[in-house]
């Protein structure tokens, strides 16, 4: 058999197969081509398992038969688990288990947290129900993180990897300020939901007492009943180096009725005395997204809703973490912002950062309000510039309260009060309180990306926050003009008759230059 002969050459190109394969085994890497590297892990999944100094199993309990609909599910998920092994080394061990097949074993998932799920399928033409299991279990040292179901891999290396960081420290505390109720509102259920993902809430009745110490981040929406004395104790919650997180705004509206009217801020002097102020107003814009609206008897009303502010592109700023990654944001019935000196005088030094602002084509509206979904709203005036609709502001903030305090008799009275300056810390400001209620949470998914990227921030740095920007992908079209969308139009009508007119000339051709041919064969053949 000569090195020429095909069996040779076969068995040369098998064993190049074999050597790249066992090199491939050796040396793996993948080209991720998506816009946002959406199948790789994220850098900062990178940094947390580089903090690593002890194991952390990851034990994945799927069900080996599960429907036909979730097929390819436990394959992604061996997919990025191996990822983690690969970045994680020796730290990262990584385990499938069936509980089905082990009664011991399905016991103890149970008692972790993870559910016993059940499907229906079609079988032979009829349906049944069969049980299963799909959820993670994350375990370092002496802790545990559960994800209770995986139904997919979009998010679930931010869920993976929170559960990581959460067992890697302490649980963090955020506070939820109410006045006067002692449990969650019913409008910010959502809120609490979204905050339990990765902190411990509690919930904080600033009329009752001060912020307790291990709250680290307190979320505060502007409320009529904030009294001075519940004021107070925010200002010395921040100057003891908490972190507020504050919905605010100029004025209320009626969800019921759509009407609105100008209202003083209880938030407003606190605020201005620590580096932005709540102007009056309400910001209206032509960059805003569809809204449905109920009107009746008749099918619910969708329209472009100028009332709610659709920022995205330069409008959000790419330097700051919260909105680095972010692609669009919506703020409700939303009042503008503008930054103000502070008082340096006792050691006040603050960074405003814009992490909002409105379009081009915005302006503040006064009063009065026609918010109905149906009216018409005049052209931005000559000179309209962008507003600014959420701040972060960094630094040494002073206190509002110099002097005299609101708390006669309480145990922060004015010999045991806090200092007058705070220590280096954060907080975001959003011109609308209607931003983080329920409806609006749910409505527009962008904004509780904002909100947890917000606190994470604010509580935890960076390292979560890419992770889950990653997964809120909201690609709106970009407005254009009359003048331009007439062009548009032309120009996507007009190549179509003309690469018909081409293509029949071409065929002409073809077919002409084809019966020359045959004319000339067969003209040469009589001959």
């Amino acid at each position: 058999m000569g090195k020429d002969s095909p069996v040779a050459k076969a068995l040369l190109v098998l064993v190049i197969l074999a050597s790249l394969n066992l090199l491939g085994t050796r040396f793996f890497h993948r080209w991720d081509l998506t816009e946002d590297h959406e199948f790789t892990l994220n850098p900062a999944t990178d940094r947390v398992l580089g903090r690593l100094d002890d194991v952390v199993n990851i034990k994945a309990y799927f069900s080996r038969e599960l429907p036909s609909y979730f097929a390819t599910l436990d394959r992604q998920v061996k997919d990025l688990l191996d990822e983690y092994v690969a970045h994680g080394g020796d730290k990262v061990k990584v385990q499938f288990l069936d509980p089905a097949s082990d009664p011991a074993v399905a016991q103890a998932v149970q008692m972790m947290g993870i559910p016993k799920l059940q499907f229906s399928q079609f079988k032979s033409e009829r349906a049944e129900v069969v049980n299963g299991y799909m959820g993670i279990a994350v375990e370092y040292e002496d802790k545990n993180e559960v994800i209770p179901v995986v139904q997919s891999v979009d998010r679930l290396e931010y869920d993976l990897t929170a559960a990581i960081v959460k067992v890697m420290s302490e649980p963090k505390t955020v506070g939820i300020a109410t006045a006067g109720d002692s449990s969650v509102p019913d409008d910010l259920k959502q809120l609490e939901k979204l905050l339990r993902r990765q902190y411990v809430t509690r919930v904080v009745n600033l009329e009752t007492g001060p912020v307790p110490d291990k709250v680290t981040t307190l979320v505060v929406r502007d409320m009529p009943g904030l009294s001075d004395q519940a004021l107070y104790r925010i200002d010395q919650f921040l100057m003891r180096g908490g972190r507020l997180l504050v919905f605010t705004g100029s004025v209320d509206v009626n969800l019921s009725t759509l009407q609105a009217w100008d209202r003083p801020s209880k938030l407003a002097p606190l605020l201005r005395s620590y580096g932005v102020e709540l102007e009056k107003g309400m910001v209206v814009d032509a960059q805003a997204p569809m809204v449905s609206f109920d009107v009746g008897f008749f099918l619910p009303l969708s329209v472009r809703y100028p009332w709610f502010p659709q920022v995205m592109g330069d409008g959000l700023s790419r330097s700051n973490p919260v909105t680095s990654d972010m692609k669009t944001l919506v703020l409700p019935w939303v009042s503008p912002l503008k930054p103000v000196p502070v008082d340096t005088a006792v050691g006040g030094s603050v960074q405003v950062e814009e992490l909002a602002r409105s379009s081009r084509h915005s302006y503040v509206r006064r009063a009065p309000y026609d918010l109905s979904p149906r009216s018409r709203l005049a052209a931005p005036p000559a000179g309209s510039q962008p507003v600014l609709l959420a701040a972060a502001l960094t630094g040494r903030f002073p206190s509002r309260w110099q002097d005299d305090v609101p708390v006669p008799g309480d145990s922060l009275g004015t010999a045991d009060r806090g200092p007058k300056v705070s220590s280096e810390t954060q907080i975001v400001v959003v011109g609308s309180p209607y931003f983080v209620q329920d409806r609006f949470l749910g409505q527009f998914p962008s904004n509780g990306v904002f909100l947890a990227n917000a606190v994470d921030w604010m509580t935890l740095g960076q390292d979560l926050i890419s992770i889950r920007s990653r997964g809120a992908v909201d690609r709106p079209l970009r407005e254009v003009d009359e003048h331009k969308r007439s062009w548009l139009k032309m120009l996507a009508m007009i190549p179509v008759p003309i690469l018909v007119v081409l293509f029949g000339l071409v065929r002409a051709r073809v077919r002409r230059a084809r019966r020359r041919r045959y004319a000339e064969t067969l003209g040469g053949g009589v001959a």
